[in-house]
């Protein structure tokens, strides 16, 4: 380590001891509820109590890997496997041990990892990933190695943002040169939020559908499509009241030849005012759509056609003229009568 105090150091290296002691029996302990013989044991103890701090090792290359170049690690880790080996640990009690003791020793890890790798002067993100691959990586390799998704991926108890978040203690103390304090701080901090998912049931959210960028984009669109009525609510009320003034009194006129016409052919004038009546009000109804939605006229088809994209000046332009505003008012009768 580095220049750490020597009773700080006393402690990571009694709680690194007993850590690989202890992830030995629950690696052994796994491996009795998978039915494995004792090869199972010795290994899968050996993958959960060595393998982060392997991963760690190898990643950062120098030197020979801590748990060859020391074994009493090795001897732990199998001792650990043989305790569990002959002691069948179950039910509420070791539950509740498991999850603390794992949840201190991982802790601890953590910080180790990013020190052993702020002591070979590795950059910030590799620091915190070191702290990760030591604390996390021996579950991931026996998980693996026993065919199952490793835990860490989702849907259980967090435990890389427990270890980023002791790296980047440590770090941040370093940064202060309070080194010390981060290394009681940072497992305290991880430890807690470890406990938090078990004692609270706090995960990580895993649902497909989850997608902030696209749920932004869809509010964006609504908060869109909201401002464009607005902005089409004030041109109403900004259009010329006389404009809309001149617009009704031209189908008037149109409506007015079109009575003469009808009572002419011999239908009642009060059938004919009626019909006229309803032109009207059909008018009215799609000038306030051409108006809302910007939909124009279409003289070959429908009266108001989205497809055209006409504006409004294509409708004042229709009712200057007599003949376009008399075929108009056929294709509202043929509207009117359709419905």
């Amino acid at each position: 380590m580095m220049d750490v105090d020597p009773l700080i150091q006393s402690l990571y290296r009694w709680s690194d001891v007993s850590g690989v002691l202890l992830m030995g029996i629950i690696g052994g302990t796994i491996a009795r509820k998978a039915g494995y013989d004792i090869v199972g044991f010795f290994f899968i103890a050996m993958f959960s109590a060595l393998g982060g701090g392997m991963i760690r090792d190898v990643l950062i290359n120098q030197g020979t890997v801590a748990a060859m170049a020391t074994p009493e690690y090795l001897y732990l880790a199998f001792a650990g496997a043989l305790i569990a080996r002959f002691t069948y640990f179950k039910g509420k009690t070791w539950e509740h041990i498991e999850a603390h003791g794992d949840a201190i020793v991982s802790a601890l890890w953590a910080c180790t990892g990013t020190v052993k790798a702020l002591t070979f002067g590795l950059p910030v993100i590799p620091c915190i990933m070191m702290g990760v691959f030591t604390a996390t990586g021996g579950s991931m390799i026996r998980d693996i190695c026993m065919g199952r998704e490793p835990a860490v991926f989702g849907g259980n108890r967090p435990a890389v943002i427990p270890a980023v978040a002791a790296g980047l203690t440590v770090l941040i103390a370093d940064h202060f040169g309070m080194l010390v304090w981060g290394m009681l701080i940072g497992p305290v901090v991880s430890t807690f939020l470890t406990l938090l998912g078990y004692w609270a049931g706090w995960r990580l959210p895993t649902r497909q559908e989850w997608a902030p960028v696209n749920d932004t984009a869809a509010q964006v669109a609504v908060l869109a499509k909201k401002a464009e009525g607005k902005s089409r609510a004030v041109g109403r009320r900004l259009e010329p009241h006389k404009l809309r003034s001149w617009r009704h009194k031209q189908m008037e006129k149109a409506l007015q030849r079109r009575i003469e016409q009808e009572v002419r052919s011999g239908t009642r004038r009060s059938v004919a005012t009626a019909d006229a009546t309803e032109i009207m009000e059909s008018f009215h109804e799609d000038v306030s759509q051409l108006e809302n939605e910007g939909i124009g006229v279409d003289l070959s088809g429908n009266s108001y056609d989205p497809e055209n994209k006409k504006n409004r000046e294509t409708l004042d332009a229709i009712l200057a003229d007599e003949k376009l505003t008399d075929e108009l008012v056929e294709r509202l009768v043929r509207k009117n009568q359709e419905k």
